[in-house]
């Protein structure tokens, strides 16, 4: 898989970033000293966290280098480390305060071992804060598949995104097992879009990335006009021409009490 164009992805950063604010704020505790930031991406999220805790070590993770290059640019003061947070979590060898990872894990396979592995980096008294898209709730996943796997395009895809979340009642089992002190809730984020084609826009830094990595430059025009014309059916505009775009995120929380 290709890597990561931040600069597409970083579009979109104020909306993107505020699952990460209210991520950071839902944390019970108001001291840390050191935090990892699982997935840091450009590093927007990592910088959320540095607001709440000032005095706290952040180090910052992520397994694209174009990511971490703009990350670097943004936050020059931040701690990076380049790290496959799917292969490589045990070539960690501190205890964190807190571990954070902010819309990362949907990208990663087995979250039934995963989530243990994030927990067992925890300190004492520390907390894992983890926030997810539900892309399996979202229009947008629905959309994708409809074009996908048309007869035009099913051809042209050796590769098929993979959706690797658990369901609600999965996870609740996986932190259970874990600690008593944990709560999992859904928030849905109704971002405000100027247009179709900005939804696509927002997609193609992310959900279509896997897609369009596989697809010539003449493909990737009409692969993106198609993804298009099914966001016009499925998104209807407003009287003020604004559209509405309904993004469900899981936010899961344990503290290691």
């Amino acid at each position: 898989m290709s890597d990561w164009d931040a600069k597409l992805y970083s579009k979109f950063e104020k909306d993107r970033t505020q699952p990460s604010i209210d991520l950071v704020h839902s944390i019970p505790s108001n001291e840390a000293k050191l935090i990892i930031d699982i997935g840091c991406g450009i590093g927007n999220s990592t910088m959320v966290l540095k607001k709440r805790y000032n005095d706290a070590r952040i180090i910052g993770i992520d397994s694209s280098d174009d990511m971490l290059i703009k990350a670097k640019k943004d936050y020059p003061n931040f701690e990076y480390i380049k790290l496959d947070a799917g292969k490589e979590l045990d070539t960690l060898n501190d205890k964190y305060d807190i571990v954070f990872s902010n819309a990362c894990i949907q990208w990663i396979p087995d979250h039934k071992s995963l989530i243990p592995k994030l927990f067992n980096l925890l300190s004492k008294n520390g907390t894992l804060a983890i926030q997810i898209p539900q892309q399996k709730k979202h229009p947008m996943s629905k959309v994708i598949q409809t074009v996908v796997n048309s007869t035009k395009w099913c051809i042209k895809f050796s590769k098929p995104r993979e959706l690797f979340s658990l369901l609600e009642e999965e996870y609740y089992d996986v932190f259970a097992k874990l600690t008593n002190n944990f709560r999992i809730w859904e928030t849905i984020y109704f971002h405000t879009m100027p247009s179709h084609q900005s939804i696509v826009e927002w997609y193609k830094g992310a959900g279509l990335r896997p897609y369009l990595e596989q697809l010539s430059d003449e493909d990737k025009v009409s692969f993106e006009a198609d993804i298009l014309d099914e966001v016009k059916k499925t998104y209807p505009v407003q009287k003020n021409g604004d559209i509405i775009f309904k993004f469900p995120r899981l936010f899961m929380l344990a503290c290691n009490y």
